[in-house]
């Protein structure tokens, strides 16, 4: 693996091209591990916040993984059926023509398709697949592995969109629910958020195995919008980037809403 020492404006996009373009060609694999920052710093020729910023980027397209710890480090992931789709969504959210608000209620109406199309799939052995979900996330809070532990949270509504047996319906919610866990991770959920979604996966499991349909997709939808800037709890949790983008497209949302009154 060599990389080339970098000039220029804009250092950070061209270390992202660089690692991104060794993972596409395969000269980086799954699994493996970059070098240290110090190290790769060195040998981009770049200081340690750009190659930080370069990094965000790669995990917020999915490129990679940072996890903290002795056994920590940046992780190259496996390159997803809907890369593209990954980076047109993380470079609409990098400039703010994506919020968090619309991630959320582009995810509220996927999942509501979803849950119809579950209703009519689901089997045990999809169910017993969920239960083990559940069951890893919260031996990941218990061991306090909080990053992996939102990740596992998130792959519980993959796994239910891949029941549904349709790629492109699979691909646009996983597109979505990438860009989702990168914020939540820097949200932080507190511990009453946590439980409240273990409840929530419990109940959601339960009542599939029940045949009670219409009460689970009414209780995921719940579910989503109490993850959103919607909710006052979890907007007290922003941080100030992600709050202020929040704010201002509610504002910009109450002020169309009065111009359509307005028009009437």
């Amino acid at each position: 693996m060599e990389f080339v020492n970098i000039k220029g404006k804009r250092i950070f996009e061209k270390i992202v091209d660089q690692i991104e373009s060794a993972i596409m060609s395969g000269t980086l694999r799954p699994g493996e591990v970059l070098p240290p920052e110090n190290e790769l710093a060195h040998t981009f020729g770049v200081s340690r916040a750009a190659l930080r910023e370069a990094l965000r980027i790669l995990e917020i397209s999915g490129l990679v993984v940072v996890k903290k710890g002795n056994r920590g480090g940046t992780f190259v992931q496996d390159v997803a059926s809907n890369r593209k789709m990954v980076e047109y969504f993380s470079g609409h959210v990098r400039v703010g023509n994506i919020d968090l608000q619309q991630l959320t209620e582009a995810r509220y109406w996927i999942e509501s398709i979803i849950m119809d199309m579950v209703a009519r799939k689901v089997t045990k052995k999809d169910l017993d697949v969920l239960e083990k979900s559940i069951e890893q996330s919260e031996q990941l809070y218990r061991n306090g592995q909080e990053k992996e532990k939102i990740y596992e949270n998130f792959n519980f509504h993959s796994l239910l969109a891949n029941i549904t047996g349709n790629r492109i319906i699979a691909d646009m919610h996983s597109a979505i629910v990438n860009l989702m866990s990168y914020m939540m991770v820097k949200i932080k959920p507190s511990a009453t958020m946590t439980e409240k979604t273990f409840k929530t996966h419990r109940e959601l499991v339960a009542l599939l195995a029940k045949g009670q349909w219409e009460k689970a997709k009414e209780i995921n939808g719940a579910h989503i919008m109490q993850l959103s800037p919607a909710d006052p709890e979890f907007r007290r949790r922003l941080p100030s980037d992600l709050a202020h983008s929040a704010t201002s497209n509610r504002r910009e949302a109450q002020v169309k809403r009065r111009n359509r009154r307005e028009m009437k």
